[in-house]
């Protein structure tokens, strides 16, 4: 697991993932392959928001939620899975995209700590991530 707190409390909508491209490295068994990336809830709104939708639940994010124990890092916070994805070594693409589920991103919850969640990596014994890259909402 990788906490990241952020310079500031955004509405997260993406997360980059990187790694050497597949060609330039023998080494692609330490790509990391399943990953979930999960947002504190903190503050009250967000709690608000957070038991709402907790109850409401449905597809994806309830598999998730009924899965998915505690993190490790958690403290005692509430955290909710923002996405669950895999990174594709073998994609044209070394640096990948990948949207958060759009039942949380409805809600408008916001987020100042993410933490990474690595599932299983190529085949290795140990995981390399090159760089993680987390995009907020566009402002006009």
């Amino acid at each position: 697991q990788i906490a990241i707190a952020l310079r500031d409390v955004i509405r997260v909508m993406h997360v980059m993932v990187d790694h050497i491209p597949a060609g330039l490295t023998n080494a692609t068994e330490s790509a990391p392959r399943k990953l979930l990336l999960w947002g504190m809830v903190d503050g009250k709104d967000n709690l608000m928001k957070y038991c709402s939708l907790r109850n409401s639940v449905t597809g994806t994010l309830r598999e998730l939620l009924t899965a998915r124990t505690a993190l490790a890092l958690s403290r005692g916070m509430p955290f909710i899975p923002l996405v669950r994805f895999d990174y594709n070594i073998h994609a044209t693409n070394h640096t990948q995209l990948f949207p958060i589920l759009d039942s949380v991103a409805a809600t408008g919850m916001d987020f100042g700590i993410v933490v990474l969640e690595i599932l299983d990596n190529w085949g290795g014994e140990l995981t390399c991530l090159y760089r993680v890259g987390i995009y907020r909402e566009h402002r006009t």
